[in-house]
């Protein structure tokens, strides 16, 4: 799977998260290290993700198992120059597939040796989360293309989230492992509802996962399913009743001292927190999306936090998902409650406008004047038709010169691949 990704054709003018973001914090691809007594570190994909392995007493638990067959036998090949014991259990961080398309090989492993298989255990949701999946699996794989800047069809058909292995056993709220080595797994809902957590009491370790990263929440992706900034916020107040010493991210380094761990947890719930209220104030004002994401501006001790770098979510994100969940999917102009086709709508405005180079000109003048994103509002008027007509055509070129310029000033990675592949000449919505 990562393979076909690596070799795909990335679109000219997007951001490779992997080389830009390795581990989420420019510091280069993880080694497999030892960060504790009896518990190591590797990353899962390109630099990126940190899978936990565990000396339990009797054997090893896994967390996580790499993106393809061929990074699971290199992590196992890591896991066996420190140890010889028997991989008993492999937790499913969350649901999403990349990191554990690898289950499989480790599976194979324990069966070559002679040993039982391992429990894989997961969230309860991790089920409905992987159900999803199989029944979305062609629209993740084009949104993917477009979300990580790989060219048109060079995801479509390569199983990306094809589920290989739904966990054993499940759990709700949390469960305490049998075993010598004390190890509570907490759900932890965050960027995803399937998430898991391993707190380690007797070492004041806790593995924070996906609610713990090295950038900005990633609570409203444009393109995902919706993700609760509330649920996200909440669980950092969880995490921060655990007594813990070393927090490990599921990205970006390790945070070491009680007092730093306490700052990255309480820094991000208020800032998720203080998004939320500000948002809702102006729902209840009456006042509509567009004008909510351009008043609300983060406070500097958030917007300078080297804890909530915007490489990955961003406030507007949050601002559109709390809308997105608490007032619906209508923005409220009667137009769109009951749309027309695309392309009858897109057709009845090209006729309705007599002058056409006035609304071309209009926009490169925008463009000129630093306005980009005012430019695109007037360019849509002719660019969304589906007409191939000269003034059409031009539109359509104007948009992706306009996504160019975007793209160089992007407030996110996620932003930035979007208006790059436009630039180059994805289709967006046709």
């Amino acid at each position: 799977m990562a393979q076909n990704r690596r070799r795909a054709e990335r679109v000219e003018g997007t951001v490779d998260w992997f080389e830009e973001n390795p581990t989420g914090g420019n510091e280069g691809a993880l080694a497999f290290r030892s960060v504790a007594d009896g518990m190591w570190l590797q990353d899962i994909q390109f630099g990126t993700g940190n899978a936990v392995t565990v000396d339990h007493g009797a054997g090893l638990l896994q967390v996580d198992t790499g993106i393809d067959r061929k990074r699971a036998a290199e992590m196992i090949a890591n896991v066996r120059t420190v140890s010889d014991k028997p991989i008993t259990h492999i937790v499913y961080s969350h649901g999403h597939t990349a990191y554990n398309h690898g289950v499989e090989v480790w599976l194979a492993h324990n069966a070559e040796r002679g040993e039982p298989a391992p429990t894989v255990i997961g969230q309860r949701n991790v089920l409905h989360r992987l159900q999803r999946y199989r029944e979305t699996q062609e629209y993740l794989e084009r949104v993917t293309e477009w979300q990580f800047g790989f060219a048109t069809n060079s995801i479509v058909g390569t199983e990306m989230f094809t589920v290989l292995r739904d966990p054993d056993e499940t759990y709700i709220d949390e469960l305490t492992l049998d075993t010598e080595r004390a190890i509570t797994l907490i759900h932890s809902h965050s960027e995803t509802d399937d998430g898991t957590g391993l707190w380690f009491p007797d070492d004041a370790i806790l593995y924070g996962g996906n609610a713990t990263i090295g950038s900005f929440p990633n609570s409203g992706s444009p393109l995902r399913a919706p993700r609760d900034p509330r649920a996200w916020a909440d669980q950092m107040d969880r995490y921060l009743e655990l007594p813990a010493e070393l927090l490990i991210r599921e990205y970006g380094t390790n945070i070491a001292g009680a007092d730093q761990i306490r700052d990255f947890l309480t820094t991000v719930r208020d800032a998720l927190r203080w998004l939320r209220n500000q948002t809702l104030a102006r729902m209840n004002t009456g006042m509509v999306l567009e004008d909510a994401i351009n008043e609300i501006q983060l406070p500097e001790r958030y917007a300078e936090s080297p804890w909530l770098p915007q490489t990955y979510g961003c406030a507007d994100y949050i601002v559109r998902e709390v809308w997105r969940i608490e007032a619906g999917w209508w923005d409220r102009n009667i137009t769109t409650l009951h749309p027309a086709p695309l392309t009858a709508s897109t057709d009845a405005v090209l006729d309705a406008i007599t002058d056409k180079r006035a609304v071309l000109d209009a926009a490169r003048a925008h463009l000129a004047g630093g306005e980009p994103q005012l430019a695109l509002h007037v360019i849509d008027l002719l660019a969304m038709a589906r007409r191939d007509i000269p003034e059409v055509v031009e539109a359509k070129a104007i948009k992706a010169e306009i996504a160019a310029v975007l793209a160089q000033d992007s407030p996110t990675y996620m932003s930035t691949n979007y208006y790059g592949a436009v630039a180059a000449g994805h289709p967006a919505r046709e």
